[in-house]
């Protein structure tokens, strides 16, 4: 350890080097105070260049070792004067050559690291080039300025005219960050300031409901940089329940790093009401829709619409056997014959013309026969006005027409039967009167006359005229005299109808069969039978009646009016004729008439 001290700092042996100079105060100072001035400046660089990397922490990688390592030279550079200053006083000759040693290697690396740089310094621009440069950088920067002064005046512009256009709309704005606090609001609604709502969460300023429908979305959104939206609804203390849509977009910072979300929420509760509205609006016209179809269903009203070309575009009701389809896309050209189109197209192309509603009173050819309508047309028009086609309501009236005619046929049917009723009562009268002995006897026997012929024209009245049935009508006349259900009559035959004609004549000829066995014959006594059977053989009919068990009968000596009435009249009247037997066990008559006296 001794002999490196003494290697270090010297042995008696040696002198200071300010023996060399002869300790001369003047020469001795000189090298003194260079030294020192010399350390200190090698001390004060190194300092700064630490300041100066130290407030530049952009300078990194070789630029930043490469200062260090001057630094490094520059205190080892100072180290040896400070030695040369010490030699002055002390010996200590060793130490200072192992600083001139240590300082020769870091020099000779500094050296030789300034050669290899020193090609990239030759590369750098000269002053003059760097000074033109960065005045092209100053008026590019003032031009830049300029720019980003419209820019942003124009940024400021858009930013004024697109909050002009949210404040008072129904459509908010805001943003949050990735815990999802609001950090910018604009135009909010329902009393929600901004002030309320800066720095908080959802879970802060609304409801739990609501927040576990917002948040779950926004996060979604931050998780996957994908936009989303969805519809919220929340009870406001000023406007009850609003309803919101929201939409929600990620936003990204400078780095392209999702920092947020920025949602836009529209006020979406008029609309929703209005939906509302309307919904029970056209539920009410759906409901009165199917009313009006159902009451005009099955009924001989049909309604249509056609447009300008007189194409049919609605119809509701078609006539019997089609369907609306039939009329869909079709016009009157393609649906009537040309008569027909005459009548209805004229007065439908009025209409749109002068928007004037008319009626007519028609006859079509339809479906290879001929129906009658009252056809109403009105102007179809748009909600502005204008005529955009014609509405039509017909009224099927042939059935009208048809009882009108029926009626008028009935009339005259009326009329001539009424003649030919009068004409049989005349003769009847004079028959009834020439065959009677005193007033009383004729006023019986017409009287008992007129009934059966009334007995007939009830069966007839009450079947329109149409016609009776042969059955009801031997029952009506043989009620005249006896109960129906009297087991002394019996009464069989085919179902069949007759026509009015016959049933009058034919009913004649069982009054006076019904009234001579109620008197004389089977049905004076209580052992007396009738049997009233009728069939039909061939293109005739055979009506026969048959008296048994009544008193014995004794063929009278002179024709009386129902022999004439039945022989004469019936049988002409009926296209056939009449048999009547006085058998001494009872009366048997046969009536015959033609078939074509049926009905059906």
């Amino acid at each position: 350890m001794a002999d490196i001290l003494q290697y270090l700092f010297g042995a008696a042996s040696f002198m200071p080097h300010g023996y060399c100079l002869l300790w001369r105060p003047d020469l001795v100072a000189l090298h003194a105070i260079s030294d020192a001035a010399i350390a200190l400046a090698y001390v004060t660089i190194p300092i700064a260049m630490l300041v100066f990397m130290r407030k530049r922490p952009d300078i990194q990688g070789n630029t930043r070792r490469i200062g260090y390592l001057f630094v490094t030279f520059i205190l080892a550079c100072a180290l040896t004067h400070l030695a040369a200053l010490a030699t002055l006083w002390w010996p200590a000759y060793g130490a200072q050559g192992l600083i001139k040693a240590g300082t020769a290697g870091i020099s000779i690396i500094a050296a030789l690291t300034t050669w290899m740089v020193l090609p990239k310094l030759l590369a750098l621009p000269p002053l003059q080039a760097l000074e033109r440069a960065n005045e092209h950088l100053q008026e590019e920067n003032q031009q830049l300025n300029t720019q980003v002064g419209k820019s942003r005046r124009k940024l400021k512009r858009i930013n004024d005219r697109f909050e002009m256009a949210l404040t008072g709309s129904n459509i908010s704005v805001f943003t949050q960050d990735t815990d999802l606090r609001y950090t910018w609001i604009h135009n909010p609604r329902f009393g929600l300031e901004p002030a309320r709502l800066i720095g908080k969460t959802d879970r802060d300023a609304f409801s739990p409901e609501v927040a576990d429908d917002l948040i779950p979305l926004k996060k979604q959104v931050i998780e996957s940089g994908e936009a989303a939206s969805t519809d919220i609804a929340f009870e406001s203390e000023d406007a009850g329940t609003v309803y919101f849509d929201l939409v929600v977009h990620p936003t990204r910072n400078a780095d392209g790093e999702i920092d947020g979300v920025l949602c836009t929420a529209i006020d979406t509760t008029e609309k929703n009401l209005y939906e509302i509205r309307l919904t029970s609006l056209a539920g009410k016209l759906a409901e009165a829709n199917e009313r009006f179809e159902k009451a005009l269903d099955g009924s001989l009203i049909t309604v249509f619409e056609q447009d300008r070309n007189l194409t049919y575009i609605h119809v509701v009701n078609p006539p019997a056997g089609k369907t609306a389809d039939f009329f869909l896309g079709k016009d009157d050209d393609a649906l009537f014959s040309e008569e027909d189109r005459l009548k209805l197209i004229p007065a439908k192309r009025r209409v749109i013309e002068t928007g004037e509603s008319t009626v007519l009173e028609v006859d079509l050819d339809w479906e290879g026969g001929q129906k009658s309508y009252n056809i109403s047309l009105d102007p179809a028009r748009h909600r502005d006005g204008t005529i955009t086609g014609v509405i039509g309501t017909a009224v099927d009236l042939t059935h009208k027409r048809e009882n009108e005619r029926q009626m008028h046929l009935v009339m005259r049917e009326l009329t001539h039967r009424s003649k030919n009723l009068l004409a049989v009562i005349q003769a009847m009268a004079r028959q009834t009167a020439a065959r009677s002995d005193t007033t009383e006897d004729f006023v019986e026997s017409f009287s008992a006359r007129l009934q059966a012929m009334a007995a007939s024209h009830d069966l007839l009245v009450s079947q329109s005229w149409y016609g009776a049935d042969l059955h009801a009508l031997v029952i009506a006349h043989l009620g005249q005299s006896i109960d129906p259900s009297s087991p002394q009559i019996e009464v069989t035959g085919p179902t069949r109808s007759i026509s009015a004609d016959a049933a009058q004549n034919l009913g004649l000829a069982l009054h006076e069969l019904t009234t001579n066995a109620a008197k004389y014959g089977a049905l004076s006594v209580l052992d007396g039978k009738l049997t009233v059977a009728w069939k039909i053989e061939g293109s005739q009919v055979r009506l026969t009646w048959t008296e048994t068990g009544g008193p014995t009968v004794v063929a009278p000596k002179r024709d009386g009016f129902g022999r004439i009435l039945l022989e004469r009249l019936v049988g002409p009247a009926l296209d056939g004729h009449v048999e009547i037997e006085f058998a001494s066990t009872g009366v048997r008559c046969v009536i015959e008439f033609p078939t074509r006296h049926l009905l059906g």
